[in-house]
């Protein structure tokens, strides 16, 4: 493995920043920040002895005084993810991968801009056998103009989701204009948001079944497919049904060794082209299957999949062999490197 700095940095968005180097400890990025809008691979690399001896991390706008040779040998790999809550960031470490001229850049900032939730229909159109919903991004000052970019939206029901916010955050289901007016008092309406087309991806068992693939070096990798009752599905939503019916679990571990073993080359022409329009070295996609296609929710490189509660019971323990198979996907690519 080559000396290899790993690049992350501060949100634009107010209260998701750091200004302080106390926001550090133990080399690790404090509070939920380090989760949200970055690729969480740092903890893994840092336990690893091996991987650990030869990474650095750096922390754009804190780490200000770092300078580093035009012809020095080593890899850059940015962990920002976020195209939507961090163009500052992602723009200063654009500027640094064409002034430091790596040996491989992971995970390059121009191709980060293209997972933005509002570009992603642009960045994954006309693949036959995908669909992803319609999205458009907008920024209301007032009740008014929400209410009006609402209805020029044109669509219901539609998901209204705030800029830079994951795992469920900040995202209400609207159903008809009725509803606007009960959420006119949530200020994050008004710090910039995406309309969403919503489409009913219920199975046969009036059930939502979201899955999440992982991409690292090109290889796609199952990590989850969590079955609820709600449309909204994050790593929280196994307490909503699968927490309490074991047969849901069951369902989730032969639906992944389906992917691993047949559906992912089943689907080989849909996810191969999605990763060759992303270009990112590791990344994401939340989608369902509908009717034979792939329900694109989104992409980027922002998503857990390295760490896992398998329950008390150890009733997800089947997911630990998807995480294994990950771990080793990422140590050894940046082994290669």
């Amino acid at each position: 493995m080559k000396p290899t700095l790993f690049l992350l940095g501060p949100s634009d968005i107010e209260g998701q920043s750091w200004t302080k180097k106390e926001h550090l400890k133990n080399g690790n990025v404090k509070g939920t920040a380090q989760w949200s809008g970055f690729l969480p691979i740092q903890p893994f690399v840092m336990a690893d002895t091996t991987l650990n001896a030869n990474s650095t991390f750096v922390l754009i706008g804190i780490h200000e005084s770092l300078k580093v040779p035009k012809d020095a040998r080593l890899n850059l790999f940015n962990l920002v993810g976020d195209a939507d809550a961090s163009v500052t960031t992602l723009n200063t470490i654009q500027a640094l991968e064409n002034n430091i001229q790596p040996l491989r850049c992971f995970n390059r900032a121009s191709n980060v801009f293209r997972t933005s939730r509002g570009i992603l229909p642009e960045t994954l159109s006309n693949i036959p056998g995908c669909h992803v919903p319609r999205i458009i991004a907008s920024d209301p000052k007032s009740y008014s103009e929400f209410e009006t970019a609402c209805e020029n939206f044109s669509a219901w029901p539609l998901i209204v989701r705030a800029r830079g916010y994951h795992g469920g955050d900040h995202m209400i289901l609207l159903t008809d204009r009725s509803q606007l007016e009960a959420f006119k008092d949530n200020q994050w309406l008004y710090d910039g948001i995406f309309l969403m087309e919503f489409i009913d991806y219920r199975n046969e068992g009036s059930l939502y079944q979201k899955s999440r693939i992982l991409f690292v070096d090109g290889v796609p990798y199952p990590r989850h497919s969590i079955i609820s009752d709600r449309w909204s599905i994050h790593s929280g939503s196994r307490a909503d049904l699968m927490a309490g019916d074991i047969e849901l679990c069951r369902q989730e571990e032969h639906f992944l060794a389906y992917l691993r073993d047949t559906g992912l080359q089943e689907y080989d022409e849909v996810f191969s082209t999605i990763q060759e329009r992303v270009g990112l070295d590791i990344f994401g996609v939340d989608f369902a299957l509908v009717d034979g296609q792939v329900l694109v929710f989104e992409a980027n490189a922002c998503m857990n999949f390295l760490n896992q509660d398998y329950g008390a019971d150890g009733r997800y323990r089947y997911l630990e062999s998807h995480i294994k198979a990950l771990k080793h996907a990422v140590k050894k690519m940046l082994m290669r490197a």
